[in-house]
């Protein structure tokens, strides 16, 4: 499988410190889905919202988890496009 180039950036902006999904990414394993689930399922944990000096500070994580789902359902549109 061979994931586009937009995806494979988008990977890299996000992960910026996870050469293994940098590989994954480039090499067009089925495993980065996984990894992106993994990373997109979460929330932002209470103690760090509790321990949060402003709410830019909070709005900045949940934009970038926000970020991370959009980039799992791409990555699951360019991965089975048949299904979508």
């Amino acid at each position: 499988m061979k994931y586009s180039k937009e995806l494979i950036a988008e990977v890299k902006e996000l992960f910026p410190n996870s050469k293994e999904m940098h590989n994954h990414a480039e090499q067009g394993n089925e495993i980065l889905g996984r990894y992106l689930d993994d990373s997109s399922s979460g929330g932002i944990p209470i103690d760090t919202v509790l321990l949060a000096t402003s709410l830019e500070e909070i709005q900045k994580l949940a934009r970038s988890q926000k970020r991370k789902i959009e980039l799992y359902r791409k990555w699951g549109k360019e991965a089975y496009p048949d299904r979508n």
